[in-house]
């Protein structure tokens, strides 16, 4: 299966999101994820100060379960075997779920309050970095194509961790995805290399994360979305707030356009036992001097 609907904090509402590595293969690894991937070291504590993208609910079993595996490619690629007809024939029985509402007939939808019982967006994401699948750009088209035929508007969102938005024909989709009601929201978990590499245990440079966020926002406005928690009971020090700030208020002044941040702490329990909720106090503190100082709004998801 490659398409599922979640109910999402920050879209306040259903998100139908598509999973391109259904392997769970990724290039960073974070502390608070909920994928298990079973292949880092976590880090020892305690951890010096210091989850999920999406709260998602169990999905429905249906679809296609004979989805071919994806294959390893030569220099960090990834060769894909992902069937995208099967994948747009799920997308398109999920929104008609979600739009006639028999999705809220199944459990757990059939909790989901009334005011969040709607279509928010469809959120390119998953269990792996979407702009390193190899036929990003095919894919965005064809979900653009399929939507439009459907003469619907609805938000595109993709969620990245910005290690592929350097890419030419990532470039290229996200140009397509901005003239098709589309959005990117950006992940930034710290400010400082140190505490980056703790936190999303990956071997791509922490600069290298900033540079394609402030490329890809002085050409289209983004969201950034930062998860803080508690790591070994400890959370980001005062210090590492100030260092992420100072990240996104640099931004901002070379001309990155950032319609606000999305603030928040793990909501599920997250792969690492070691990995905790940040209170919402803390978050709060956090967005209020964000603000402050960069002029930005910044709003936090408990």
């Amino acid at each position: 299966m490659y398409v599922y609907p979640v109910l999402s904090r920050r879209s306040k509402g259903i998100s139908v999101g598509i999973n391109l590595f259904p392997d769970k293969e990724c290039n960073f690894n974070c502390v608070y994820c909920q994928v298990d991937r079973g292949r880092i070291t976590p880090p020892s504590p305690p951890f010096n100060k210091g989850g999920e993208e999406i709260v998602c609910v169990p999905l429905l079993q249906r679809g296609n379960s004979n989805i071919p595996p994806l294959t390893k490619g030569g220099k960090g690629g990834v060769e894909s075997s992902v069937d995208i007809q099967c994948l747009l024939n799920e997308l398109k029985e999920t929104l008609d779920m979600v739009k006639t509402g028999r999705l809220f007939s199944f459990p757990p939808f059939d909790k989901t309050p009334p005011e969040l019982r709607h279509l928010s967006d469809i959120a390119v994401s998953g269990d792996g970095e979407p702009t390193t699948f190899p036929h990003f750009y095919e894919v965005v088209r064809d979900i653009i194509e399929m939507k439009n035929s459907m003469s619907d508007n609805i938000k595109l969102v993709v969620i990245t961790n910005s290690s592929g938005l350097n890419r030419q024909k990532v470039q290229d989709a996200l140009d397509l995805l901005y003239e098709n009601n589309g959005e990117v929201w950006a992940k930034l978990d710290a400010g400082s290399d140190t505490y980056y590499k703790k936190i999303s245990r990956t071997n791509i440079p922490f600069e290298n994360i900033i540079r394609n966020i402030t490329v890809t926002s002085k050409r289209h406005p983004i969201i950034i979305q930062s998860c803080f928690n508690k790591i070994y009971k400890l959370g980001p020090s005062v210090k590492e707030i100030g260092e992420y700030i100072k990240v996104i208020k640099k931004i901002a002044e070379e001309g990155g356009q950032v319609r606000f941040v999305q603030i928040y702490t793990t909501a599920r329990p997250p792969s690492e036992g070691f990995v905790t909720p940040l209170p919402k106090d803390e978050l709060s503190s956090i967005a209020e001097k964000l603000s402050k100082e960069t002029g930005i709004p910044a709003e936090i998801f408990t």
